[in-house]
Protein backbone atom coordinates (compact mmCIF):
# COMPACT_ATOMS: atom_id res chain seq x y z
CA UNK A 1 0.00 0.00 0.00
CA UNK A 2 1.66 3.39 -1.16
CA UNK A 3 1.70 6.14 1.54
CA UNK A 4 -0.72 8.59 0.92
CA UNK A 5 -3.50 5.65 0.95
CA UNK A 6 -2.34 4.87 4.25
CA UNK A 7 -1.86 8.58 5.04
CA UNK A 8 -5.40 8.48 4.15
CA UNK A 9 -6.64 5.39 6.31
CA UNK A 10 -4.73 6.83 9.35
CA UNK A 11 -6.94 9.95 8.82
CA UNK A 12 -10.03 8.42 7.96
CA UNK A 13 -11.26 8.47 12.29
CA UNK A 14 -10.30 12.21 12.72
CA UNK A 15 -12.23 12.92 10.00
CA UNK A 16 -15.30 11.41 10.87
CA UNK A 17 -14.91 12.54 14.41
CA UNK A 18 -14.64 15.77 12.65
CA UNK A 19 -18.04 15.24 10.27
CA UNK A 20 -19.99 13.69 13.14
CA UNK A 21 -19.26 16.21 15.52
CA UNK A 22 -20.03 18.87 13.26
CA UNK A 23 -23.38 17.11 12.04
CA UNK A 24 -24.26 16.69 15.73
CA UNK A 25 -23.97 20.15 16.74
CA UNK A 26 -25.98 21.28 13.38
CA UNK A 27 -28.64 19.02 14.60
CA UNK A 28 -28.93 20.19 18.10
CA UNK A 29 -29.01 23.66 16.35
CA UNK A 30 -26.22 25.23 17.82
CA UNK A 31 -25.72 28.36 18.26
CA UNK A 32 -29.37 29.12 19.49
CA UNK A 33 -30.71 32.71 19.29
CA UNK A 34 -32.44 33.89 22.37
CA UNK A 35 -35.83 34.58 20.98
CA UNK A 36 -36.56 37.17 23.83
CA UNK A 37 -33.32 39.54 23.11
CA UNK A 38 -32.97 41.75 20.32
CA UNK A 39 -29.81 42.57 18.78
CA UNK A 40 -27.76 45.86 19.01
CA UNK A 41 -27.74 46.46 15.17
CA UNK A 42 -29.94 45.52 12.85
CA UNK A 43 -27.31 46.40 10.19
CA UNK A 44 -24.25 45.74 11.44
CA UNK A 45 -22.01 46.68 8.89
CA UNK A 46 -23.58 50.34 7.90
CA UNK A 47 -21.68 52.94 5.45
CA UNK A 48 -23.14 56.62 5.67
CA UNK A 49 -25.30 57.27 2.48
CA UNK A 50 -22.76 58.47 -0.38
CA UNK A 51 -22.48 61.59 -2.28
CA UNK A 52 -24.35 63.87 0.07
CA UNK A 53 -23.45 67.41 -0.48
CA UNK A 54 -24.45 69.37 2.75
CA UNK A 55 -26.98 67.19 4.11
CA UNK A 56 -28.88 68.52 7.15
CA UNK A 57 -28.75 65.73 9.70
CA UNK A 58 -30.82 65.80 12.80
CA UNK A 59 -29.28 65.85 16.06
CA UNK A 60 -32.23 65.16 18.13
CA UNK A 61 -30.96 65.00 21.41
CA UNK A 62 -30.27 69.00 20.81
CA UNK A 63 -33.56 69.68 18.61
CA UNK A 64 -31.20 70.68 15.95
CA UNK A 65 -28.98 69.88 12.58
CA UNK A 66 -26.00 69.74 11.53
CA UNK A 67 -24.34 69.43 7.16
CA UNK A 68 -22.95 66.59 6.06
CA UNK A 69 -21.03 65.59 3.10
CA UNK A 70 -19.46 62.74 1.50
CA UNK A 71 -17.76 61.13 -0.97
CA UNK A 72 -19.04 58.21 -3.19
CA UNK A 73 -17.95 55.50 -0.70
CA UNK A 74 -19.64 57.44 2.10
CA UNK A 75 -16.97 58.96 4.01
CA UNK A 76 -17.13 62.09 4.92
CA UNK A 77 -15.65 65.37 4.50
CA UNK A 78 -12.73 66.16 4.03
CA UNK A 79 -13.66 64.80 0.52
CA UNK A 80 -10.88 63.39 -1.55
CA UNK A 81 -10.58 60.90 -4.21
CA UNK A 82 -9.61 57.42 -4.22
CA UNK A 83 -5.99 58.10 -5.59
CA UNK A 84 -3.86 60.37 -3.45
CA UNK A 85 -2.38 63.73 -4.81
CA UNK A 86 1.39 62.98 -5.70
CA UNK A 87 3.96 64.42 -3.31
CA UNK A 88 0.55 64.67 -0.18
CA UNK A 89 0.71 63.06 2.44
CA UNK A 90 -2.35 61.44 3.44
CA UNK A 91 -3.45 60.63 7.24
CA UNK A 92 -6.97 58.43 7.51
CA UNK A 93 -8.44 58.46 10.86
CA UNK A 94 -10.46 55.44 11.97
CA UNK A 95 -13.37 55.26 14.53
CA UNK A 96 -17.09 55.57 14.97
CA UNK A 97 -19.43 58.65 15.27
CA UNK A 98 -17.03 60.61 17.51
CA UNK A 99 -14.70 60.52 14.48
CA UNK A 100 -17.49 60.98 12.06
CA UNK A 101 -18.14 64.30 14.17
CA UNK A 102 -21.95 64.03 15.01
CA UNK A 103 -23.31 67.22 15.75
CA UNK A 104 -21.24 69.18 14.02
CA UNK A 105 -20.98 70.56 10.35
CA UNK A 106 -18.74 69.11 8.05
CA UNK A 107 -15.71 71.68 8.70
CA UNK A 108 -15.64 71.33 12.31
CA UNK A 109 -15.23 67.64 12.55
CA UNK A 110 -11.86 66.99 14.17
CA UNK A 111 -10.52 65.28 11.37
CA UNK A 112 -11.05 67.86 9.17
CA UNK A 113 -9.55 70.50 11.48
CA UNK A 114 -6.68 68.65 11.93
CA UNK A 115 -6.15 68.96 7.81
CA UNK A 116 -7.13 72.66 8.41
CA UNK A 117 -4.49 73.10 11.23
CA UNK A 118 -1.89 71.05 9.39
CA UNK A 119 -2.22 72.58 5.94
CA UNK A 120 -1.95 76.09 7.83
CA UNK A 121 1.44 75.14 8.84
CA UNK A 122 3.10 74.23 5.98
CA UNK A 123 1.90 70.61 5.71
CA UNK A 124 1.07 68.97 2.27
CA UNK A 125 -1.53 66.67 4.36
CA UNK A 126 -4.87 65.32 3.09
CA UNK A 127 -6.83 63.44 5.92
CA UNK A 128 -9.53 60.70 5.29
CA UNK A 129 -12.54 60.86 7.72
CA UNK A 130 -12.93 56.87 8.10
CA UNK A 131 -15.49 57.40 11.04
CA UNK A 132 -18.49 55.57 11.04
CA UNK A 133 -21.53 56.20 13.55
CA UNK A 134 -21.92 53.44 15.50
CA UNK A 135 -18.89 51.41 13.99
CA UNK A 136 -16.53 49.12 16.54
CA UNK A 137 -12.95 47.85 15.54
CA UNK A 138 -15.13 44.38 14.62
CA UNK A 139 -16.75 46.64 12.04
CA UNK A 140 -13.77 48.56 11.06
CA UNK A 141 -11.67 45.85 10.33
CA UNK A 142 -14.70 45.07 7.17
CA UNK A 143 -14.64 48.60 6.13
CA UNK A 144 -11.32 48.93 5.68
CA UNK A 145 -11.30 45.48 3.61
CA UNK A 146 -14.19 46.89 1.54
CA UNK A 147 -13.23 50.13 0.99
CA UNK A 148 -10.35 52.16 3.15
CA UNK A 149 -7.09 50.53 1.56
CA UNK A 150 -7.86 52.12 -1.82
CA UNK A 151 -7.55 55.48 -0.18
CA UNK A 152 -3.37 55.30 0.09
CA UNK A 153 -3.49 56.25 3.33
CA UNK A 154 0.72 56.84 5.09
CA UNK A 155 -0.38 57.26 8.34
CA UNK A 156 -3.85 55.32 10.27
CA UNK A 157 -5.04 56.87 13.02
CA UNK A 158 -6.99 53.98 14.89
CA UNK A 159 -9.43 55.42 17.59
CA UNK A 160 -12.03 52.72 17.91
CA UNK A 161 -13.13 53.00 21.83
CA UNK A 162 -16.40 54.62 22.83
CA UNK A 163 -18.44 51.81 20.41
CA UNK A 164 -15.74 48.98 21.43
CA UNK A 165 -16.83 49.66 25.33
CA UNK A 166 -20.41 49.67 25.40
CA UNK A 167 -22.09 46.30 27.20
CA UNK A 168 -24.84 45.09 25.15
CA UNK A 169 -26.37 41.49 24.74
CA UNK A 170 -23.92 40.01 22.46
CA UNK A 171 -21.15 41.04 21.18
CA UNK A 172 -20.09 42.26 17.67
CA UNK A 173 -18.68 38.90 16.89
CA UNK A 174 -21.65 36.81 18.20
CA UNK A 175 -24.17 38.72 16.61
CA UNK A 176 -22.54 38.33 13.07
CA UNK A 177 -22.56 34.64 14.03
CA UNK A 178 -26.05 34.27 14.76
CA UNK A 179 -27.20 36.25 11.99
CA UNK A 180 -25.49 34.31 9.41
CA UNK A 181 -24.26 37.14 8.34
CA UNK A 182 -22.55 36.69 4.40
CA UNK A 183 -20.02 39.42 4.88
CA UNK A 184 -18.60 38.17 7.90
CA UNK A 185 -18.43 34.53 6.75
CA UNK A 186 -16.67 35.30 3.57
CA UNK A 187 -14.27 36.82 4.78
CA UNK A 188 -13.93 33.87 7.51
CA UNK A 189 -14.42 30.57 5.75
CA UNK A 190 -14.01 28.76 8.75
CA UNK A 191 -17.10 30.31 10.35
CA UNK A 192 -19.68 28.39 8.38
CA UNK A 193 -18.38 25.87 10.54
CA UNK A 194 -20.42 24.96 14.00
CA UNK A 195 -17.69 23.04 15.22
CA UNK A 196 -15.17 25.59 14.77
CA UNK A 197 -17.91 28.37 16.23
CA UNK A 198 -18.13 25.94 19.01
CA UNK A 199 -14.49 25.16 19.91
CA UNK A 200 -13.11 29.31 20.12
CA UNK A 201 -16.89 29.84 22.39
CA UNK A 202 -15.51 26.91 24.78
CA UNK A 203 -11.63 28.61 24.84
CA UNK A 204 -12.37 32.41 24.60
CA UNK A 205 -15.63 31.90 26.75
CA UNK A 206 -17.86 33.55 24.45
CA UNK A 207 -21.47 33.88 25.06
CA UNK A 208 -22.72 33.62 21.22
CA UNK A 209 -25.67 31.55 23.33
CA UNK A 210 -27.40 33.84 26.45
CA UNK A 211 -29.41 32.70 28.50
CA UNK A 212 -29.39 34.73 31.42
CA UNK A 213 -30.66 37.97 29.93
CA UNK A 214 -29.50 39.81 32.37
CA UNK A 215 -26.27 39.08 31.01
CA UNK A 216 -23.71 41.56 29.28
CA UNK A 217 -21.09 41.92 27.18
CA UNK A 218 -18.52 44.67 25.62
CA UNK A 219 -19.74 45.27 21.99
CA UNK A 220 -16.03 44.02 21.72
CA UNK A 221 -14.10 41.93 24.49
CA UNK A 222 -10.95 42.60 26.39
CA UNK A 223 -9.12 40.04 23.66
CA UNK A 224 -10.85 40.47 20.79
CA UNK A 225 -9.91 44.62 21.16
CA UNK A 226 -6.29 43.36 21.30
CA UNK A 227 -6.81 40.95 18.21
CA UNK A 228 -8.05 43.75 16.37
CA UNK A 229 -5.37 46.24 16.72
CA UNK A 230 -2.78 43.77 15.67
CA UNK A 231 -5.20 43.07 12.41
CA UNK A 232 -5.58 46.43 11.76
CA UNK A 233 -1.38 46.96 12.22
CA UNK A 234 -1.34 44.35 10.33
CA UNK A 235 -3.30 45.50 7.11
CA UNK A 236 -1.97 49.32 7.32
CA UNK A 237 1.62 47.93 7.14
CA UNK A 238 0.17 45.50 3.91
CA UNK A 239 -0.22 49.04 2.22
CA UNK A 240 3.00 50.39 3.29
CA UNK A 241 1.37 52.79 6.06
CA UNK A 242 2.41 53.34 9.69
CA UNK A 243 -0.44 53.32 12.75
CA UNK A 244 -1.20 55.16 15.65
CA UNK A 245 -3.51 54.89 18.31
CA UNK A 246 -5.87 57.21 19.68
CA UNK A 247 -8.00 57.56 23.05
CA UNK A 248 -11.14 59.45 22.28
CA UNK A 249 -11.35 61.66 25.01
CA UNK A 250 -15.27 61.92 27.07
CA UNK A 251 -15.76 64.14 29.86
CA UNK A 252 -14.83 61.43 32.11
CA UNK A 253 -13.32 57.95 31.18
CA UNK A 254 -16.65 55.99 32.53
CA UNK A 255 -16.77 52.91 30.51
CA UNK A 256 -13.67 53.01 28.21
CA UNK A 257 -11.58 52.09 30.96
CA UNK A 258 -11.18 48.80 30.76
CA UNK A 259 -10.44 49.33 27.07
CA UNK A 260 -8.45 52.49 27.24
CA UNK A 261 -5.53 50.26 29.24
CA UNK A 262 -5.93 47.66 26.91
CA UNK A 263 -4.90 50.20 24.45
CA UNK A 264 -2.49 51.40 25.95
CA UNK A 265 -0.70 47.75 26.67
CA UNK A 266 -1.07 47.36 23.31
CA UNK A 267 0.73 50.47 22.33
CA UNK A 268 3.95 49.66 24.53
CA UNK A 269 3.55 45.81 23.26
CA UNK A 270 3.78 46.66 19.33
CA UNK A 271 5.64 49.83 19.64
CA UNK A 272 3.05 52.21 18.59
CA UNK A 273 2.89 55.91 19.14
CA UNK A 274 -0.37 56.27 21.10
CA UNK A 275 -2.42 60.01 21.71
CA UNK A 276 -4.83 60.16 24.95
CA UNK A 277 -5.46 63.17 26.16
CA UNK A 278 -8.27 62.04 28.63
CA UNK A 279 -6.86 63.26 31.93
CA UNK A 280 -6.06 66.67 30.52
CA UNK A 281 -9.85 66.94 28.86
CA UNK A 282 -11.36 65.75 32.17
CA UNK A 283 -9.41 69.03 33.67
CA UNK A 284 -10.52 70.90 31.33
CA UNK A 285 -14.19 69.89 31.00
CA UNK A 286 -14.63 71.22 34.60
CA UNK A 287 -14.40 75.04 33.21
CA UNK A 288 -14.93 74.70 29.79
CA UNK A 289 -18.19 73.20 27.81
CA UNK A 290 -16.46 70.80 25.11
CA UNK A 291 -19.20 68.68 24.26
CA UNK A 292 -23.24 68.55 24.11
CA UNK A 293 -24.99 69.20 27.05
CA UNK A 294 -28.01 67.11 25.72
CA UNK A 295 -25.40 64.42 23.98
CA UNK A 296 -22.45 64.51 26.66
CA UNK A 297 -20.86 61.06 24.12
CA UNK A 298 -19.90 63.86 21.75
CA UNK A 299 -17.75 66.82 21.55
CA UNK A 300 -19.41 70.26 20.14
CA UNK A 301 -17.14 71.97 17.94
CA UNK A 302 -15.13 73.59 20.58
CA UNK A 303 -14.48 70.41 22.05
CA UNK A 304 -13.50 69.04 18.32
CA UNK A 305 -11.05 71.86 17.72
CA UNK A 306 -9.34 71.47 20.71
CA UNK A 307 -8.82 67.96 19.95
CA UNK A 308 -7.43 68.83 16.29
CA UNK A 309 -5.22 71.14 18.27
CA UNK A 310 -3.68 68.23 20.45
CA UNK A 311 -3.72 66.12 17.79
CA UNK A 312 -1.60 67.96 14.92
CA UNK A 313 0.61 69.55 17.55
CA UNK A 314 1.19 65.31 18.38
CA UNK A 315 1.85 64.22 14.89
CA UNK A 316 4.18 67.29 14.06
CA UNK A 317 6.31 66.47 17.63
CA UNK A 318 5.85 62.81 16.83
CA UNK A 319 7.17 63.38 13.36
CA UNK A 320 4.33 61.06 12.32
CA UNK A 321 4.08 63.81 9.49
CA UNK A 322 6.13 65.51 7.12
Amino acid sequence: MRWPRRLLFSLLPLLLLVFGAEGALRALGWPKKDSGREFTHSEIYWVEDASLRKQAFPHKETGGSFRVSTDANGLRFPLHAEEKTPGTFRVMTLGCSTTFGWGVDDEASWPARVEAILQEGGHKVEVINGGQPGYSSFQGLWLWEQTLHRYQPDLVIFSYIVQDSRKVSYSDQSQAILQSNADFLKQNLLYRSVLYQWSLNQINGWRIESKDRSQTDFRVPLVEYKDNIRAMLKNTQEVGAKMMLFGFPLEREGYTGEHRRIMHAAADVLALPIYDPQPEFERITSQQVLYFPQDRGHANAEGNNLIAQGMAQFLVAQKLVP
